[in-house]
């Protein structure tokens, strides 16, 4: 009985140690990996973040900031860029660009008319 849990004990050494070596390689593969995505990333516009660290607030890490100078006329919401304003809009609050833009044109056309009309 003793020689029986002797050789478990040293099956469960191997494997352990086994496991360990895997678990080395694992992680050198995935530094490896990471380190090439952080090479490939900032190519195409992306970057890494290491997760879990809470990047500060103003640094020139981040890269500059964008201001964001077109307020939404319904809401609190800013936007830097027109296309994601209009966006917002049409998602949140249900109004489409274009069909305001043709609602003022057909409120300007009757108005033209009776100016007629008077003379």
């Amino acid at each position: 009985m003793a020689d029986t849990l002797v050789v478990s004990l040293k099956r469960l050494a191997r494997e352990k140690e086994g496991l360990r070596y895997k678990g080395q390689l694992v992680a050198k593969t995935e530094r490896r990996l990471v380190q090439d995505l952080g090479r490939l990333l900032p190519t195409i516009g992306y970057r890494l973040v290491p997760f879990g660290v809470e990047p500060t607030r103003g640094s020139m890490a981040d890269g500059p900031r964008r201001v964001k100078h077109l307020p939404c006329p319904k809401c609190d919401r800013r936007f830097a860029h027109p296309l994601p304003l209009a966006r917002h809009l049409s998602a949140t609050h249900g109004i489409k660009k274009g069909a305001s833009k043709a609602a003022k044109k057909a409120a300007k056309k009757p108005a033209k008319k009776l100016a007629k009309k008077a003379e």
